[in-house]
Protein backbone atom coordinates (compact mmCIF):
# COMPACT_ATOMS: atom_id res chain seq x y z
CA UNK A 1 0.00 0.00 0.00
CA UNK A 2 2.17 2.51 -1.06
CA UNK A 3 2.05 6.34 0.44
CA UNK A 4 1.48 4.89 3.82
CA UNK A 5 4.50 6.63 6.45
CA UNK A 6 5.74 2.96 7.05
CA UNK A 7 6.17 2.88 3.13
CA UNK A 8 9.95 2.53 2.70
CA UNK A 9 9.43 4.16 -0.91
CA UNK A 10 8.38 7.58 1.18
CA UNK A 11 10.82 10.26 0.44
CA UNK A 12 8.93 13.43 1.75
CA UNK A 13 8.53 14.49 5.10
CA UNK A 14 5.53 13.50 7.25
CA UNK A 15 3.98 17.06 7.96
CA UNK A 16 1.50 15.73 11.31
CA UNK A 17 3.06 12.05 11.65
CA UNK A 18 1.35 9.44 13.78
CA UNK A 19 1.66 5.64 14.21
CA UNK A 20 -0.67 3.93 11.65
CA UNK A 21 -1.36 1.43 13.96
CA UNK A 22 -2.72 3.39 17.30
CA UNK A 23 -3.24 7.12 15.04
CA UNK A 24 -1.13 8.40 18.09
CA UNK A 25 0.78 11.71 16.73
CA UNK A 26 4.43 10.96 16.89
CA UNK A 27 6.86 13.31 18.64
CA UNK A 28 10.34 12.99 18.96
CA UNK A 29 10.84 14.73 22.11
CA UNK A 30 8.83 12.21 23.67
CA UNK A 31 10.15 8.94 21.79
CA UNK A 32 13.65 8.81 21.41
CA UNK A 33 13.23 5.09 19.77
CA UNK A 34 15.44 5.63 16.81
CA UNK A 35 18.46 6.82 19.49
CA UNK A 36 18.41 3.31 21.51
CA UNK A 37 19.53 1.54 17.75
CA UNK A 38 22.32 -0.40 19.43
CA UNK A 39 26.04 -0.77 19.54
CA UNK A 40 27.38 0.10 16.33
CA UNK A 41 24.06 1.06 14.29
CA UNK A 42 23.80 4.92 14.20
CA UNK A 43 26.42 5.11 11.74
CA UNK A 44 28.54 8.20 10.94
CA UNK A 45 29.98 9.23 7.20
CA UNK A 46 32.90 10.49 6.11
CA UNK A 47 31.51 14.16 5.81
CA UNK A 48 30.58 13.61 9.55
CA UNK A 49 33.56 13.03 10.56
CA UNK A 50 35.12 15.80 7.72
CA UNK A 51 32.23 18.68 8.77
CA UNK A 52 33.02 17.99 12.76
CA UNK A 53 36.80 18.42 12.31
CA UNK A 54 36.26 21.27 10.44
CA UNK A 55 34.29 23.03 13.12
CA UNK A 56 36.94 22.07 15.64
CA UNK A 57 34.50 20.08 16.92
CA UNK A 58 37.19 17.28 17.61
CA UNK A 59 35.80 15.86 20.72
CA UNK A 60 32.71 14.15 18.21
CA UNK A 61 35.01 13.62 15.65
CA UNK A 62 36.72 11.44 17.65
CA UNK A 63 34.72 9.85 20.30
CA UNK A 64 32.81 7.22 17.63
CA UNK A 65 32.96 3.29 17.88
CA UNK A 66 33.22 0.70 15.58
CA UNK A 67 30.42 0.52 13.46
CA UNK A 68 28.39 -2.09 11.03
CA UNK A 69 30.12 -2.83 7.70
CA UNK A 70 33.52 -0.88 8.71
CA UNK A 71 31.44 2.64 8.90
CA UNK A 72 32.13 4.65 12.56
CA UNK A 73 29.30 5.03 14.89
CA UNK A 74 28.24 6.81 17.76
CA UNK A 75 28.68 5.37 21.12
CA UNK A 76 26.54 3.94 22.46
CA UNK A 77 25.56 4.63 26.94
CA UNK A 78 25.34 1.59 29.38
CA UNK A 79 21.45 2.01 28.93
CA UNK A 80 21.92 1.33 25.25
CA UNK A 81 21.10 4.75 24.05
CA UNK A 82 23.28 6.78 21.23
CA UNK A 83 25.74 8.82 24.04
CA UNK A 84 24.11 12.33 23.20
CA UNK A 85 20.56 11.36 23.61
CA UNK A 86 19.20 12.76 27.17
CA UNK A 87 16.52 12.06 28.61
CA UNK A 88 16.40 13.88 31.86
CA UNK A 89 14.12 16.16 31.72
CA UNK A 90 11.23 14.16 30.73
CA UNK A 91 11.80 14.89 26.98
CA UNK A 92 13.64 13.23 24.59
CA UNK A 93 16.77 15.92 23.53
CA UNK A 94 20.09 15.56 21.52
CA UNK A 95 22.71 16.80 23.10
CA UNK A 96 24.31 17.68 19.67
CA UNK A 97 21.60 18.91 17.44
CA UNK A 98 22.63 21.55 15.70
CA UNK A 99 25.65 19.16 14.81
CA UNK A 100 23.97 16.02 14.74
CA UNK A 101 25.15 12.94 12.49
CA UNK A 102 23.57 13.20 8.47
CA UNK A 103 21.78 9.52 9.31
CA UNK A 104 20.18 11.78 12.54
CA UNK A 105 19.36 14.24 9.90
CA UNK A 106 17.74 12.14 7.29
CA UNK A 107 15.95 10.25 9.55
CA UNK A 108 11.83 11.01 9.54
CA UNK A 109 9.36 10.60 12.12
CA UNK A 110 6.74 8.34 11.01
CA UNK A 111 9.23 6.46 8.64
CA UNK A 112 8.49 2.74 8.28
CA UNK A 113 12.64 2.98 10.26
CA UNK A 114 10.73 4.91 12.88
CA UNK A 115 8.06 2.76 13.00
CA UNK A 116 10.37 -0.35 13.28
CA UNK A 117 11.91 1.31 16.42
CA UNK A 118 9.07 2.09 18.33
CA UNK A 119 8.09 -1.47 17.72
CA UNK A 120 11.13 -2.44 18.67
CA UNK A 121 11.17 -0.07 21.78
CA UNK A 122 7.92 -1.06 22.58
CA UNK A 123 6.37 1.92 22.21
CA UNK A 124 3.66 0.87 19.81
CA UNK A 125 1.86 -2.66 19.02
CA UNK A 126 3.14 -4.78 16.35
CA UNK A 127 0.45 -4.56 12.99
Amino acid sequence: MPGLPFDPALTQPLDSPVDPATGEPLDCTRCGACCHAGPGRILLSEDDLLRWRRKGLHHLADHTDEGHFGARAFPVSPRGACVYYDSSTGRTLCQIYEDRAEVCREFQAGSWQCLEFRRDRGLSPRI
